[in-house]
């Protein structure tokens, strides 16, 4: 495999007030460990977040209390099971060398980030001082040292941040840029994140010549390719749901992740609230489901976990994550080499910041929006950025506030409409100066005057009916000239008499309909869509069922029968096919993932029990006719194939199952 499947992330971060460090490790309990695990890959450490070495080190300083050459006999257990392993380094934190060294601390304008001695916590690093040399001579030694007996490098804490620290003011200040400008600090942030990465890239590659690297930064692959590139090698997206991350995360990361043509994995942890949580464990059930959501999303599996500081594995921990890794085990060699199919392209507002300044007013909520529109379509869809191939997708959509401007972007759209693609606008995306930029026959009259107004379909929505239904997001007015080749107008909009005011006001929240007070709101055409609300962001903020279930309407009008899937699956169920080609023909491999995630506590969303499906239908469409529909554990599914789709029904099922068809 190009990537193992089944990977831990061992946290270490031991402070100098703990003696007897790795004093009880044994190769015997660390080789149970892994195999009880079903554990292939794991991540060492080296050097922790207070800064402290665990081998023999002459450029840094070991942890005070270290009994052993902890590295060393774990990568040696490792090499012995065949387990591939990934060295850390906690490249932004150290902080014993931070208060030896506080003028290489980051600064924010007027002073250090943090004092060491109001808050228990770690203090961030400047990569634009003298500590990127004591960083550097840390990785070559590792390097140097464990050569040939592991096979990655983790650095963790990474970050592209503007620093006022006194190297930083002065690198500035020596290019001609102005510290006081947000703009020029931002553009240095980069210079050093440059000088960073390169220095890092420079000294792997002379010691072990490409080996891979991961720059560990959970935002950084929507910053662009050329930071996401950075890291030399695979991806690893940490997503913890129950650790403020919450399970929509890891779907929209993984979404985009899969188009930079890389492998990548899902890190989770096995903690119930957030990392390095001692005694902290989630229900087995929420494990296997995070495994099988990263398997279905195109990911390999990470499991962090945090060693006690006297070196000893607690099985317990191996026992909970066994659970989830047998059944990746079970999964991953029909995943192997693989890739999934998309009908969709979603442009995400996020990585489309430089070239449509004006599409993040609100943070991301379009885009999570969006994102949870088409996990509950069960749609088979990619997140992209600017550079992706739009010639793959049937249908692109823009979310909400996406302008175009003059340009590449525009022209690549304009080119992709005219190969027979597919479009669907909302809100003010697709628009420039007060005016759509593509020609469908409509024309672009601005913000609407009343907020909330009100959405009446045309057509009976699901669940509730021809009805009208209240709008809380910002609304455009949109008028449509005699040449407009409309298939539809799926809905109109109501306004109300008049905006809540002090002293004009009805009711206990809004105000309510005029129903005379009517304008047009949505219009499919041939090839474009649009919808006048901002209504990507009010799912993400309000959840309305109608406000998805229009989305849904409009965008299986667009794609007409060119769907690859159709399924019944429940609304918190992901679904995904893959394809993957055999000795002698192909396979198509559908994953089908299911739980309901709770609230409990102060906010965090838990999953402990998984409720059966009812049967699920599904009708894919595939290039030839199947010769074998089959469960992952070899079950004959009963089938139909016509008209170049395939209809089968999957049983019903508890977390996660799998349909091989064969052509």
């Amino acid at each position: 495999m190009s990537l193992p499947y089944r990977q831990i992330h061992l946290d270490f971060h031991t402070c100098e007030h703990i003696g007897g460090i790795g004093a009880t490790f044994s190769r015997e309990n660390f080789k149970e460990a892994l195999t009880v695990g079903h554990v292939n890959s794991i991540t060492l450490f080296s050097k922790c977040h207070h800064g402290w070495s665990y081998h023999p080190t002459k450029v840094n300083l070991p942890h005070p209390h270290l009994c052993c050459d902890l590295l060393g006999e774990q990568l040696a257990v490792c090499k012995e099971l065949g387990v591939r392993t990934e060295i850390y380094i906690s490249a932004g934190f150290a902080e014993q060398y931070a208060h030896r060294h506080p003028e290489h601390l980051r600064c924010e304008r007027g002073g250090y980030w943090g004092d060491f001695d109001v808050d228990a916590g770690y203090h961030r690093l400047c990569f634009g001082t003298g500590y990127l040399d004591q960083l550097t001579a840390e990785i070559e030694e590792v390097l140097t040292r464990y050569k040939g007996q592991f096979d990655g490098l983790f650095l963790d804490i990474i970050g592209m941040v503007p620093c006022f620290c006194p190297d930083c003011i002065k690198g500035m200040t020596k290019m001609g840029l102005d510290p006081d400008s947000d703009a020029d600090a931002w553009k240095y942030a980069r210079v050093v994140y440059d000088r960073y990465t390169a220095r890092v890239a420079e000294t792997v590659e002379r010691i072990i010549p490409g080996l891979p690297i991961v720059h560990n930064d959970g935002g950084a692959i929507f910053q662009g390719r050329d930071i996401a590139f950075k890291n030399q090698g695979h991806f690893e997206l940490e997503s913890l749901p129950t650790g403020g991350w919450g399970y929509d995360h890891f779907p929209r990361a993984a979404a985009y992740a899969r188009t930079l043509g890389r492998d990548f994995l899902g890190m989770t942890g096995k903690f119930h609230l957030t990392w390095g949580e001692f005694g902290g464990f989630k229900h087995p059930n929420a494990l296997r489901y995070e495994a099988a959501l990263a398997n279905a999303c195109g990911a390999r599996c990470s499991v962090g976990d945090q060693l006690h500081p006297d070196g000893q594995f607690d099985l317990s921990t191996y026992t909970l994550i066994g659970t989830a890794y047998a059944e990746v085990e079970q999964r991953e060699n029909y995943l192997d080499g693989s890739s999934l199919l998309a009908d969709i392209g979603l442009l995400s507002a996020e990585n489309f910041r430089n070239i449509c300044p004006n599409a993040l007013p609100e943070g991301i909520k379009q885009d999570l929006g969006a994102n949870r529109v088409m996990l509950e379509g069960h749609y088979l869809y990619d997140i992209l950025d600017p550079e992706a191939d739009f010639s793959k997708y049937r249908l692109l959509i823009l979310p909400d506030t996406m302008e175009i401007p003059e340009g590449a972007l525009r022209d690549k759209l304009n080119a992709y409409l005219a190969q027979g693609g597919k479009l669907l606008l909302t809100g003010r995306s697709g628009t420039y100066d007060g005016k759509f930029v593509f020609d469908f026959g409509a024309d672009f009259g601005g913000e609407g005057a009343f907020r909330p107004a009100y959405l009446k379909p045309t057509y009976e929505l699901a669940p509730n009916g021809n009805t009208a239904y209240v709008m809380y997001s910002r609304n455009y007015n949109v008028s449509f000239r005699e040449n407009c080749k409309s298939i539809s107008h799926p809905v109109i909009r109501l306004d109300p008499p008049f905006n809540r005011a002090p002293r004009k006001f009805c009711s206990h929240y809004h105000t309510p309909y005029d129903r005379c007070a009517m304008s047009p709101a949505s219009v499919i055409t041939e090839n474009i869509g649009y919808i006048g609300w901002e209504i990507f962001t009010e799912y993400a903020e309000k959840g309305s069922v109608h406000l998805r279930n229009v989305v849904i309407d409009m965008i299986n009008a667009l794609l007409g029968d060119e769907k690859t899937l159709i399924t019944d699956l429940p609304s918190c169920g992901v679904t995904s096919v893959a394809v993957r080609k055999i000795n002698n023909g192909i396979q198509l491999v559908h994953q089908l993932v299911y739980a309901i995630p709770k609230v409990r506590g102060n906010g965090v969303e838990i999953i402990e029990d998984l409720p059966f499906t009812p049967d699920v239908s599904c009708t894919l469409r595939v290039p030839s006719p199947p010769q074998r529909v089959y469960l992952l554990d070899g079950t004959n599914l009963s089938y139909e194939y016509k008209d170049g789709t395939v209809t089968y029904t999957v049983p019903s099922f508890s977390c996660s199952t799998m349909v091989v068809v064969e052509m």
